[in-house]
């Protein structure tokens, strides 16, 4: 019988090696889940024995078992999906069961989309693939900064707290997003209606009352006539200005795949007036929650910075933190090579300092992260409030001039058939 070499850590996070004897890994995954071990690498330390018959037939069985299990995978899951499908998990393992136990219960869910993603992902682990890459394999919704930090809780044994924070985490970002989208409801409906009831104005009304006007030789206003050049361009080369925007659109998304010209619009989106400020604040609380998260699982401090500069989009700051982590690689510290990069605030880097001075790194960030957080809901609280009378005040002065031209088209129309 085949020999494995297994490393793997008990519930309560020590760290455990050995050897058993299996008729494969998954057998042997299984041993180790009845002694209470969650294995990390379970390798076979004799490839040379020839399987017999039976073992050989088996393992044909599993392949095509396997194989079916995958034809639907990757899916594609959206933010909800994904956060009940760690809320769910994270509260399995926090009963006391092991990973493959805990997705083995998922599998009974009546959602089919869940159902299948537990079931490749309890074949892969039955396997002996580790359950970040099997979740980077079985689908992409689970990013790199997600399926870094399950590679962390594997490693270091905490991998129900790692779970229980990015559920934390992403219920955070989703409410953010929730805030947004709310806000920007009643602003988009005032300018489509301010579009549609421009268009019906300069394509339909105002050339009646032009033809009217004209009709007693009237003299038509200054500002109307305007309107109808550009009606009249619009309505005879409306393809050739559709299809100078779907060029324009095509050029930009061609520049925006170039790295550097991608920077320079992410570092113009954090200057900008209103939303940069929720832009920085965002940053701010993601980079204070996931290093924090990081550091207290036990992870060295390059190690987590390197995992934050990849889970960072924006490329300006992605590169701000490469510059972070190679003068902390080189001995200098945290809060001190984030003020040379220029990419954090003096409140950020005067909360980082405690953290430095007390030697309590992990729960400084995350005390930070929380504060940051609460500033960022006031943020958004402000721009909302912003952007609501900023936009109502535009469409008022749009609406008014169109009732105003309206108004003295009508008037002047009177006048002239009143002369006549």
């Amino acid at each position: 019988m085949p020999a494995f070499r297994y490393d793997a850590v008990n519930a309560t996070g020590q760290p455990s090696s050995g050897t058993l004897d299996a008729m494969d890994r998954g057998e042997a995954i299984r041993k180790l889940a009845r002694r209470g071990l969650q294995p990390h690498s379970v390798k076979a330390t004799d490839t040379g024995t020839k399987k017999p018959a039976a073992v050989k037939n088996i393992a044909a069985a599993k392949s095509k078992s396997a194989a079916a299990i995958e034809s639907g995978i990757p899916v594609t899951l959206k933010r909800g999906q994904v956060i009940q499908f760690t809320e769910e998990l994270s509260d399995l393992l926090a009963a006391g069961l092991q990973l493959e136990q805990a997705l083995h219960s998922m599998e009974s869910r009546s959602v089919t989309l869940t159902k299948r993603l537990a079931v490749f992902l309890r074949e892969k682990v039955r396997d002996g693939v580790p359950f970040s890459q099997a979740l980077h394999q079985a689908s992409p919704s689970f990013g790199e900064l997600y399926c870094n930090l399950v590679a962390a809780g594997e490693a270091s044994g905490s991998l129900t707290n790692i779970l229980k924070r990015q559920a934390r985490y992403l219920n955070a970002m989703d409410s953010v997003r929730a805030k947004v989208s709310a806000a920007l409801i009643y602003p988009a409906f005032i300018i489509v209606s301010g579009i549609a009831l421009a268009l019906v104005f300069s394509m339909y009304l105002l050339p009646k009352l032009t033809t009217l006007i004209e009709s007693t030789h009237g003299q038509v206003p200054v500002l109307a006539q305007w309107i109808l050049v550009v009606s009249n361009i619009i309505k005879a080369w409306w393809w050739l200005i559709l299809g100078f925007i779907i060029l324009a659109f095509v050029t930009v998304k061609i520049l925006m795949q170039n790295k550097s010209n991608l920077k320079t619009w992410h570092r113009v989106q954090l200057d900008a007036a209103v939303f940069g400020p929720v832009l920085r604040t965002r940053f701010e609380v993601q980079f204070l929650e996931t290093l924090g998260n990081l550091l207290k699982n036990g992870l060295p401090l390059n190690r987590a910075l390197e995992l934050v500069k990849r889970s960072t989009v924006n490329l300006y700051l992605r590169e701000g933190l490469g510059k972070v982590e190679a003068q902390v690689a080189d001995g200098a510290a945290l809060s001190r090579s984030l003020e040379k990069a220029g990419i954090a605030r003096p409140l950020m880097l005067d909360m980082i300092r405690v953290g430095e001075q007390t030697g309590d790194m992990a729960g400084a960030l995350e005390k930070a992260g929380e504060r940051f957080d609460r500033e960022l809901s006031r943020t958004l609280d402000r721009v909302t409030a912003l952007i609501q009378p900023v936009i109502i005040v535009v469409m008022a002065v749009l609406v008014g001039t169109m009732a105003w031209m309206m108004i003295n088209v009508v008037y002047g129309t009177l006048s002239s058939l009143r002369k006549h």
